[in-house]
């Protein structure tokens, strides 16, 4: 862009350009010519000059009309417009008022009235520029966040739709970032195609990466839930059904849609649907279909929030423990610890109904610091192993890596029969922080598990990273075992590549007598489950 300002000097009469010229030469300014309010228009959309210099009556198009073009592109709705003209009519300057003129210089013009006015609306347009720069998307020119804020809030009555290209980081990271930009950009140049002949939205907005809007002022333009159905079918669909060209190669993709009216914080409820809809892998959510349930879940998760802080208050988070069997002596050789917490009841309540919640809830590492400490304290005296769980989130704070090494140096009698779970699902961030801890607590006696083996993220590529000492099976593939075939190929193809590698292996979930027999058959040389029996307090093992 040149850094010397822009004049757009429109005049049918060559002479009166030239004049203009000369009296604004000491500027350094930058002059683009037009001979007509059409070819003015054209030249304003194709420049961007800081200031049009407009006369009033030309052929082809006066400057009447050629300003209410340029005031109705957005690309140059905020340039100064000064009027030189000879008209002298009150009603002439009224109707110039209204095509979007910001002022008037008189026929013949004063060379100084014109430098100062000039001088003064570039100024002005200079800082329009700066605010129009931080509301538009750089990638597709298109209104951004900041612009789409602003325009909810000035709006009496809004309709929102969102929409998020699915995938689109994977794209980046499968094809290129320069090729899912590419695709974004021809992806918001054809929004308007897809939209129904019938809509009327306030504009269309690129509010993020892969990221769209369209705003509905609903109380000029009435939005039915049907037609909000309609638009949000189209897009999906047309989306789904077309292929886009880069770099002569075909790309499909699909969008995911939220579509929110007539709420306070339309934006943030826009944005909780539309993670919805992703999470739920549906094509498009409408806020009112899910409000009722969120609202549920936040009251759910305060009153799971609540317990858990009064059990650390009164100090009601426990550990359960169940035991693990020798297959073949049928003997407890080691028990897992479970955490339960206590409620203001006495109830005791399992993990699956508050362990997520405390996540979310940063109460998380505390309650594993606990059952750790707890675990010690009650198996300092038995001559048992004992298996606790680590998930990511443990490891990866170095804060809690620091308290597990810390609570091993001081016990080393218990260090030598602690088992560390790893839940198998688990996305880890840093293999090189895990491997590194896995390394320090064996040094010390203490050995690995994969938990939940055979689910989720399941590989066997998991095995060389962590080289555990022992493999649980996860229950999904023991529960059927006995009447699933597939499930027992898997089952033994899992013990006998451990057995390969020195991995013992543990079936957990086993349930009855029959899932005890193939397991053996099988090879596997721990099991645990109901069978055998539900966790335990710890007066009840003593």
């Amino acid at each position: 862009m040149n850094k010397q300002p822009t004049v757009l000097i429109v005049d049918d009469i060559e002479d009166n350009r030239l004049a203009i010229k000369l009296s604004l030469k000491r500027e350094e300014y930058t002059f683009i010519e037009a001979t007509n309010g059409s070819e003015a228009a054209q030249l304003a959309i194709e420049h961007r000059p800081d200031v049009i210099l407009m006369d009033a009556m030309m052929p082809v198009m006066d400057g009447f009309e050629a300003s209410e073009q340029i005031r109705a592109e957005r690309k140059t709705e905020r340039i100064p417009i000064l009027m030189i003209t000879a008209l002298s009519d009150n009603e002439d300057k009224l109707k110039a008022i209204e095509a979007g003129v910001n002022d008037f210089i008189s026929k013949p013009f004063n060379r100084l009235e014109l430098i100062t006015r000039c001088r003064a609306y570039i100024n002005m347009n200079r800082l329009n520029n700066q605010y129009i720069l931080s509301t538009i998307n750089p990638l597709s020119d298109m209104p951004n966040k900041v612009a789409l804020l602003r325009d909810i809030k000035e709006m009496e009555e809004g309709a929102l739709f969102l929409m998020q290209i699915d995938d689109y980081d994977n794209i980046g990271q499968f094809y290129t970032l320069e090729i899912a930009q590419k695709i974004e950009l021809i992806f918001a140049q054809r929004i308007k195609s897809t939209l129904p002949e019938s809509f009327q939205c306030h504009d269309i907005y690129h509010y993020g990466d892969g990221r769209f809007a369209l705003l509905c002022d609903i109380a000029k333009y009435p939005l039915s839930k049907e037609d909000a159905h309609n638009t949000c079918e189209q897009i999906v669909s047309k989306t789904k059904n077309s292929t886009i060209l880069v770099d002569n190669n075909e790309y499909d993709i699909g969008v995911t849609m939220s579509f929110t009216s007539s709420v306070d914080n339309l934006f943030e409820q826009g944005r909780v649907t539309l993670r919805r809809a992703i999470k739920d892998k549906r094509e498009y959510i409408f806020s009112e279909d899910i409000m009722e349930q969120t609202q549920r879940d936040s009251e759910n998760n305060i009153l799971w929030i609540k317990k858990i802080k009064q059990a650390i208050a009164n100090d009601n988070i426990i550990p359960y423990f169940q035991p693990i069997i020798d297959v073949k002596t049928g003997k407890i050789e080691k028990y897992e610890a479970l955490v339960r917490i206590i409620d203001e009841n006495g109830y005791t309540i399992a993990p699956f109904e508050f362990l997520n919640i405390s996540k979310r809830g940063r109460y998380y590492s505390f309650i594993t610091e606990t059952v750790i400490d707890k675990s010690i304290e009650h198996f300092k005296d038995l001559d048992k192993e004992l298996t606790i769980n680590l998930s990511a989130l443990d490891i990866e704070q170095k804060k809690m890596r620091n308290f597990i090494l810390t609570r091993l140096k001081e016990n080393p009698h218990i260090a030598s029969k602690m088992v560390f779970e790893l839940l198998e699902d688990e996305n880890f961030k840093s293999f090189d922080i895990v491997k590194e801890f896995i390394k320090e607590v064996k040094s010390m006696g203490t050995r690995i598990a994969i938990d939940d083996f055979g689910s989720g993220y399941s590989n066997f590529q998991r095995l060389l990273d962590f080289e555990p000492d022992i493999i649980k099976i996860d229950g999904s593939l023991i529960r059927n075992i006995a009447v699933n075939n597939y499930n027992r190929h898997i089952v033994k193809t899992i013990h006998d590549f451990a057995s390969k590698l020195n991995i013992q292996t543990v079936a957990e979930f086993v349930s009855s007598k029959e899932i005890l027999d193939i397991i053996s058959d099988i090879g596997i040389g721990y099991a645990q489950g109901y069978y055998f029996s539900e966790p335990m307090s710890v007066d009840e093992i003593l």
